[in-house]
């Protein structure tokens, strides 16, 4: 839903390409956090 607002903001989302992703060894999709990380 954020990514609709975003148009209208003016602002761009990207996403991680799959080299990036290898490098800080997240999946492209996510999640990005390890699991035992807590808020």
């Amino acid at each position: 839903m954020a990514r609709l607002h975003l148009d209208k903001l003016g602002a761009k989302l990207t996403t991680l390409s799959q080299e990036q992703a290898d490098y800080i060894g997240v999946a492209v999709d996510g999640p990005y956090k390890p699991e035992h990380y807590r808020y």
